[in-house]
This record gives structure tokens, C-alpha cells and sequence, in this order.
């Protein structure tokens, strides 16, 4: 069962949303943001891989670029930790296109989300992923420092210059349009999503709760966060381009953010959590989201969905404390919550980052 909730100040609503109507939803609303010529086409998602540097921390950045083709056929793509299905390196259609900002969990990589990147590309949209170094084994596996998991300083630098060399620097900047700027963001992401649309982080509200017996059960409190005064200048940046639409998916660190500045957030703002969580306890992370945001869209999976449900249909045997990140709990089918969520999500997108009339 999927609740969907609008939020607002004063009241609270709650309806229940069926796959049918978020599919009536999206294909109105896609035709409204995109015009008729190109939503006529067929698209294809085209994707390409790039590495950067930022010049001013020498910190190495990979992206991953999803966008819309038009008349080429999509071939089976291999991520490394999933399989997808994309052109690679064929030319974008069209021209001022949005931006959605893809921000992944701990540890993991922007390739982990192809399920809705892909999806969003094949909808006309550019979805800028990128993977920070320190967390991501795109990089290699000795580059990796479980404490790099602490570091919203670096996950937000990173997220702010990847977009400006993207819509100022890359061969697809005159093909953007930066009014019309989303992001999304799973776990960690979602929390570094937050934060360059102005939500304060401080890491010793995180370190006080992490401290409490509510956190006794929160796994996300397991990481080291290497040496503390060194997060003294972790202090995460805000975007400099004003980001009108955000999609937190199962968010983290819920507790270390100051409760007035999410309050304050202006983006519309949709969270999605996992109700019966195994990972992350959703009363102090996406349950906090939902309680603090001015005026918050809400879906909460409730049938036994995970923390990691969020990521790809995968087949590794892998386990983070002990969770493991490919398989759901019996009943539960990825690729079914998938489906569901990125119509829900391309409404959401569509809605916010439409052409303004």
C-alpha cells in the first residue's frame, strides 16, 4: 500500500493514490511541461560518464549524465552493480531542458539509480549523478574511507560544482534550462539534496542524538565519523541556483538538522519513506522530514519495503550492518515499487518544473 499525503500548515490530508491515476497524472502533466513536438517522439536515454576535478579542492568527480535521443535504440547497459538500458553517447533532443540533480546514499554511486534516471530521460528531463570521492567505489575500492560518510562539506562542494560545470562548461549547457532545477537524493542524498536548498546541518545535533537511547536501534549511527574537529569545516554549502523542486527517497540524518531552517525550505518538496524501515527508524529521519517541511507531498511504502529499496534491482551478496542492499524482504518486489514511484515522481517533477506560463 502506498499513502500519499499533502501536508500544509493547519490541517493535514491523506488520500491513497493507485497506480492508474499517478499514470493519468504523468502523461497530463508531461505533455503540459514538455509541449506537444517533442512528448510526440519516442525517446530513448542516452547516457554518458564523465570525470572532472574540481579546481579549487582537487577533488576528482564522476558524473553520470541520463538525457532524452530521439530515433536510436536503446542497448543493455551494465552499471557494474545493476544492469539498465540506454544509448550510449547519442545526441540530445531538444532544447531547455530541466535538470534534475541526482545525489546517491552512502558508499554508494549515481549508477545505483538508473531506474529512475533512465525513466526521467526517456521523459525529456537531464538528470545530472554524481558520485563523491571517499564514499564511491567508482573511484577504486582503496579510495574508500567509510568517515568520508560524515562529510556533507564535501558532498555539497561536489554536488555545487558539478552543476556549474554542467550548465556552464559541459557540451550540454545551451541546451539547459536552469529555471527550471530539481533534485533527488536517497539516504545521504537526500539529506545533501536538503541542504543545498538551505537546510542547516550541524553535526553535533547528529552526534547528540547519535549519543540518546532512541538512536539504539538506528544503523545509520554506525558509521564512523572519523575525527570530530575536522567536521568543523565540513560546514555543507548551499546551491547557488535556486532549486524548485526536491524528491527525498528514504532520507537520512534526519535529527541533525535544525528544526526553524527546514521550516524555511521554499522547494516543493516530496518525501518518500519507508514506514517499516530496517535501516534508518522513519520517526527521527523521513518522519522528521515530513514533520518539519512548510508544506511537504508525502508517500510512505507501509508493506514491509526497506531502506534499500530505493536502489536497483540487483543481485549482489552484499550487506551493510547487516541489511542486505539487493534483497527486499519476502513480499516486497523492487521492480514493482519502482514502477509505481517513478510515476508518482515524474508527476511530482512535472507539476514544479514545468515552463512557467
Amino acid at each position: 500500500m502506498y499513502e500519499r499525503r499533502r501536508y500544509s500548515r493547519g490541517f493535514r490530508t491523506s488520500v491513497l493514490v493507485s497506480a492508474t491515476l499517478c499514470i493519468g497524472a504523468t502523461l497530463c502533466m508531461g505533455v503540459a511541461l514538455f509541449g506537444s513536438p517533442l512528448m510526440a517522439q519516442q525517446l530513448s536515454a542516452g547516457h554518458e560518464v564523465q570525470r572532472i576535478v574540481d579546481a579549487v579542492t582537487d577533488r576528482p568527480i564522476q558524473l553520470d549524465i541520463w538525457y532524452p535521443v530521439v530515433g536510436r535504440a536503446e542497448e543493455p547497459h551494465d552499471y557494474g552493480f545493476s544492469v539498465g538500458s540506454v544509448v550510449s553517447g547519442g545526441p540530445v533532443t531538444g532544447d531547455e531542458l530541466p535538470v534534475v540533480l541526482l545525489s546517491h546514499g552512502s558508499m554508494g554511486s549515481a549508477s545505483n539509480y538508473s531506474w529512475i534516471a533512465e525513466h526521467l530521460a526517456r521523459r525529456g528531463y537531464f538528470v545530472l549523478g554524481v558520485s563523491h570521492f571517499g564514499e564511491s567505489p567508482v573511484f577504486g575500492q582503496d579510495s574508500v574511507d567509510p568517515a568520508s560518510v560524515a562529510r556533507f562539506g564535501d558532498r555539497t562542494s561536489d554536488l555545487n560544482y558539478a552543476l556549474d560545470y554542467f550548465v556552464s562548461r559541459s557540451r550540454y549547457a545551451g541546451q539547459v534550462d536552469l529555471d527550471r532545477l530539481g533534485a533527488i537524493g536517497h539516504s545521504s542524498g537526500g539529506a545533501s539534496v536538503m541542504m543545498l536548498a538551505g537546510g542547516q546541518f550541524s553535526a553535533e545535533r547528529l552526534a547528540s542524538y547519535c549519543a540518546s537511547e532512541a538512536a539504539a536501534l538506528d544503523k545509520g549511527c554506525w558509521y564512523p565519523v572519523g575525527d570530530p574537529g575536522a567536521l568543523e569545516t565540513q560546514r555543507p554549502v548551499p546551491s547557488a541556483h535556486p532549486i524548485r523542486a526536491l524528491v527525498v527517497l528514504d532520507p537520512a540524518v534526519g535529527p541533525g538538522f535544525d528544526d526553524s531552517s527546514l521550516q524555511r525550505v521554499t522547494a516543493a518538496t516530496l518525501v518518500i519513506g519507508s514506514v517499516q524501515n530496517d535501516f534508518l527508524p522513519y520517526a527521527y529521519h523521513a518522519g522528521r522530514y515530513v514533520d518539519l517541511l512548510p508544506d511537504p507531498e508525502v508517500v510512505g511504502l507501509d508493506s514491509g519495503e526497506g531502506h534499500f529499496v530505493y536502489l536497483d534491482e540487483c543481485s549482489l551478496p552484499i550487506e551493510v550492518m547487516g541489511v542486505p542492499l539487493c534483497a527486499d524482504r519476502e513480499g516486497v518486489d523492487r521492480g514493482a515499487v519502482h514502477r509505481r514511484l517513478t510515476e508518482v515522481i515524474e508527476s511530482f517533477l512535472s507539476r514544479h518544473l514545468k515552463r512557467p506560463a
